[in-house]
């Protein structure tokens, strides 16, 4: 079930002009934040990557049922069951029925709530003024966490309740490996996930939290609190719980007696890997630069759309100049992006090129001149572009 409501708005074309203005700054700062960015990443990259070479190369692997002193100090490598000390607890089911070795206990809960979207056009009017019609739609959805329906552009009659029920997680506070000790936490991540279904006492210990003006009972191996689960209502809630079963784990660490720590490798960066299983070292250290690598890349690709946001933010005033005349600012605004892409793949392989020539040079160099080739393809693109049009308009 949905509802919509629709709101026209005009801007004159001063205001788009004082706000274009703004936007020059505002993409000015973006472009240098952004490049700050895509260089630190560089650097990040590549420290990350060099200490997991020293480490790989360094790394010994050890019986993990007795540590051995002699290790102290060393990066080692372990790998067995992992045995759980005392379970975790949640403070509202003191009747739950555990799973032997459970290392964490996450209560999820949902609520059937009010969703606003919007969706918005806009059109240029002669003057360069625009008219923009936003439509809000309104749907009912599950969702784990508050929706603020006072922020609704039309909250009457879409008003979402506070959650009755929190959401809650808690781990066992200490697990084992062998002889090696940890905080429940370190491990809690690498169990296996079982469902538990509620029972009777589960059920009594909900209905006592919330009192006679609810109901509650269990729909699909949920805790359902509402009058029916299949015609849910505004602030129906359902709640599942969920163990987490350690089993193998493997751990990589400087030893320190019986536990393990971060190791701090020659140029600053420390390594500590956990990895469900039993892993080799070599394999836990292959997983490691993989994650380095594609962090590196998300981050080169936010980056650079960063940059690319910038530059048109900066040209956008050339945009509304030309709005004037529609056709003309539709032309702007082809010319600017052209533009914007152009600047965006020579900034963007300069500044991670400048960082990279620094470690590897030749890679750094490959960089910077992709980042040109494409740059020039992008100007020719749109000097022919601009050649065709000029043509059309004399024949």
């Amino acid at each position: 079930m949905s509802d919509r409501f629709t709101e026209t708005t005009s801007t004159s074309w001063f205001s788009r002009i004082t706000g274009a203005v703004g936007g020059i700054v505002t993409g000015f700062l973006l472009v240098i934040v952004a490049c700050g960015a895509l260089f630190w990443n560089e650097g990040r990259a590549v420290k990350t990557e060099r200490a997991l070479n020293e480490g790989a190369g360094a790394v010994v692997s050890v019986d993990p049922s007795r540590p051995d002193p002699a290790n102290d100090g060393r990066l080692v490598h372990i790998s067995g069951p992992v045995k759980v000390g005392a379970p975790p607890a949640d403070p509202l089911f003191s009747g739950l029925a555990l799973p032997d070795n459970t290392i964490r206990l996450v209560r999820h809960v949902e609520m059937y709530q009010w969703k606003e979207e919007s969706q918005r056009e806009t059109k240029n009017k002669i003057g360069g003024g625009t008219e923009k019609v936003t439509t809000y739609s309104y749907t009912r959805e599950w969702s784990s966490g508050p929706i603020d329906s006072s922020n609704f552009k039309k909250p009457e009659g879409h008003a979402n309740p506070d959650f009755a029920i929190a959401q809650n997680s808690a781990t066992s506070e200490s697990a084992a490996i062998g002889g090696f000790q940890f905080a429940g936490r370190t491990l809690a991540g690498l169990g296996t996930a079982e469902h538990l279904p509620p029972n009777d006492t589960v059920v009594a210990e909900l209905k006592q939290f919330l009192g006679d003006s609810f109901n509650v009972q269990t729909s699909a191996g949920a805790l359902y609190v509402g009058a029916n689960p299949a015609a849910p209502a505004i602030g129906d809630l359902k709640t599942t719980l969920t163990a987490s079963v350690a089993g193998e784990a493997s751990v990589v660490g400087m030893q320190q007696g019986d536990r393990l720590k971060d190791y701090r490798a020659s140029n600053g960066n420390t390594i500590f890997l956990t990895a469900a299983g039993e892993k080799t070292a070599a394999d836990m250290f292959e997983s490691a630069k993989s994650a380095n690598t594609t962090m590196t890349w998300i981050i080169r690709a936010a980056g650079t759309l960063a940059i690319l946001l910038g530059f048109r933010m900066m040209f956008s005033i050339i945009d509304v100049l030309g709005d004037v005349i529609p056709f003309i600012g539709d032309v702007f605004r082809f010319a600017t992006g052209l533009a914007s892409l152009a600047l965006t793949f020579v900034l963007a392989p300069l500044v991670m090129s400048i960082a990279w020539i620094a470690y590897r040079p030749v890679l750094g160099l490959t960089i910077l001149i992709a980042g040109l080739l494409i740059a020039a393809l992008f100007l020719y693109i749109g000097k022919s572009w601009a050649s065709a049009k000029r043509m059309e308009a004399t024949v």
